[in-house]
C-alpha cells in the first residue's frame, strides 16, 4: 500500500454576505462564522409560497492589484432544469452536492413552500482549482421568477488565503 499526504495550498475565508430578500417570496436569515482556522456559512430561508420557473444567476468576481473586481465566473440558468438535469454546470453542481452534506436546501420543482437550512457550511477546497490566486473574492447570487422579479439577490465576500499554518492535510491511498 502506497500513502500519499499533500496539503492543499489554499483555504477559502468567507468574511460577510450581503444580501436583499423579497418579503412576498422569502424570509431569509444569514450568518458568516470566522474562529481564526476557518469560516462558515449558515442559512435560514423560509419560502412563503411555491416557486416555479426560478432562474439562478451566479457571479465570481476576483480583486486584482487596483482593488477592482474582474468577473472570472457569470452564469446564468433556470434553477427548476438545474435541479432535473444531473449534467448541466458541472462545477455549480459539485459544489450544490456538497452544499446539500450541511443542510436541507432545494431538490424539486416548483421550490415547495417550506423551511430550508444551511448549517456550517465550509467549502471543500478540492473541488476548486488549484491555481487560484491569493486575493480577495465576491460571489454574487440571484434568484428570480422568469418574469424579473427578484427573490433573493446577494454578495458573499472572502478572500483565498495561501498562508502556511493552516492544517488542511489530505491523505490518500494509492494502490
Amino acid at each position: 500500500m502506497f500513502v500519499v499526504l499533500f496539503q492543499r495550498s489554499f483555504k477559502i475565508i468567507f468574511t460577510r454576505f450581503d444580501f436583499d430578500s423579497n418579503g412576498k417570496f422569502v424570509d431569509v436569515k444569514l450568518q458568516v462564522e470566522n474562529n481564526g482556522e476557518s469560516s462558515s456559512l449558515n442559512t435560514v430561508i423560509n419560502v412563503l409560497e411555491p416557486l416555479d420557473d426560478v432562474e439562478l444567476s451566479i457571479s465570481i468576481g476576483l480583486q486584482g492589484e487596483l482593488g477592482n473586481y474582474t468577473n472570472v465566473v457569470r452564469k446564468s440558468t433556470n434553477f427548476c432544469k438545474f435541479l432535473k438535469d444531473r449534467s448541466a454546470e458541472p462545477l455549480t453542481r459539485l459544489i450544490y452536492q456538497d452544499m446539500l452534506r450541511f443542510g436541507k436546501l432545494f431538490k424539486e420543482c416548483p421550490l415547495p413552500k417550506g423551511t430550508y437550512t444551511l448549517q456550517g457550511y465550509h467549502i471543500d477546497e478540492e473541488l476548486l482549482p488549484s491555481f487560484l490566486p491569493e486575493t480577495n473574492f465576491q460571489l454574487g447570487l440571484r434568484l428570480a421568477q422568469s418574469q424579473g422579479e427578484q427573490i433573493l439577490q446577494g454578495t458573499l465576500w472572502g478572500r483565498i488565503d495561501k498562508s502556511k499554518g493552516f492544517n488542511n492535510l489530505k491523505m490518500f491511498s494509492l494502490g
